[in-house]
């Protein structure tokens, strides 16, 4: 393998079979039949045995320990907006695939909270009572109330795109975190980063955004980022690589591997996981379909001269 500083070679083949073996018979509900059989796997033949040994260092290695806490842990400022990103003990990062397996459970209380709200992949248009039209990007969550005083929405999880219906005596505000935008015909998104900021970028029109009791205008093409600190500064990025969410594409330039196989693990219904922090500062460049996640993240590995790790199609672990 490309970058490795084993003297053993390890066909791909095996690593996986070997780290699916491992993984169920780390797993804290186990059957003791597992580990029999994982210890009998790698006693039938010294290649199996050398696979198990490469993904024995690989789990213990501290770079795949901490890709594990990247992401089970939430942003502890995000944790009561976020429920479903927990923090789980690493005792239970053998259970990987069985926490993949339970999110759903784990978005109930956002669920009680929202009026809209879309699954892992899933895009949705929504029409509101007033013909207003909200596009739910993946794993995201709106809550709507309408009267005749005003269009107030909250959006509680990811991202949505607003093309907003005129009505002056109604202005549309969204608020997202700290932030507040309000306008009274447009079309824009707004979204939360991996750091729990907001990002807001006008496609046609004005809104105006704030946080932190301050404020600026923004027109058609303009973006700005608001945190707790209040607004930063208006940019004008590429609408492709802030909107092409929205024609289902992934558009990105010179950007880290990582922070692209962050945005498309939001996609996946499982994780994405980077052993090697040298591999996740890879800078790539691409546009990227999103509606198979996994098909992608395989052809920006082959780009970066990454190996790939599938189990079962929900965790996909690139290493060197």
């Amino acid at each position: 393998m490309s970058g490795s500083t084993d003297t053993v070679p390890v066909d791909a083949a095996l690593l996986d079979a070997a780290l699916e073996r491992f993984i169920r018979a780390r797993d804290v509900d186990a059957d003791p039949a597992d580990r029999q059989a994982l210890a009998e796997w790698a006693a039938a033949d010294p290649a199996h045995e050398a696979a198990l040994a490469r993904v024995e260092a690989m789990w213990g290695a501290d770079a795949f320990a901490a890709a594990l806490v990247r992401t089970m842990q939430p942003v502890m400022s995000g944790a009561a907006r976020r429920p479903r990103r927990r923090a789980w003990p690493l005792a239970l990062a053998a259970s990987v695939l069985l926490m993949i397996g339970i999110g759903a459970a784990l978005d109930l209380p956002l669920r009680l909270r929202a009026d809209a709200i879309t699954a892992t992949g899933e895009r949705r248009l929504v029409v509101l009572a007033d013909g207003s039209r909200v596009t739910l990007d993946t794993d995201s969550a709106i809550a709507v109330t309408i009267d005749e005083t005003g269009r107030h929405l909250t959006l509680l999880e990811g991202r949505a795109f607003f093309e907003v219906t005129p009505d002056a005596a109604r202005p549309f505000e969204v608020a997202a975190g700290p932030a507040k935008v309000r306008v009274t015909g447009t079309a824009f998104a707004v979204g939360f980063s991996d750091d729990d900021a907001v990002m807001v970028q006008v496609r046609s029109g004005r809104v105006e955004a704030g946080a932190a009791g301050s404020s600026r205008a923004l027109g058609a093409g303009d973006a700005l980022r608001l945190d707790g600190a209040g607004p930063g500064i208006v940019t004008r990025p590429d609408p492709a690589q802030g909107l092409g969410w929205l024609d289902g594409r992934l558009v990105f330039v010179d950007r880290p591997l990582g922070d692209v196989l962050a945005e498309l693990d939001r996609y996946l219904p499982g994780r994405i996981l980077v052993t090697d922090p040298a591999i996740a500062a890879r800078r790539v460049t691409g546009n990227y379909r999103l509606d198979d996640p996994a098909g992608s993240t395989l052809a920006l590995a082959a780009v970066a001269g990454a190996h790939v790790t599938q189990i079962t199609g929900r965790l996909l672990i690139l290493h060197q």
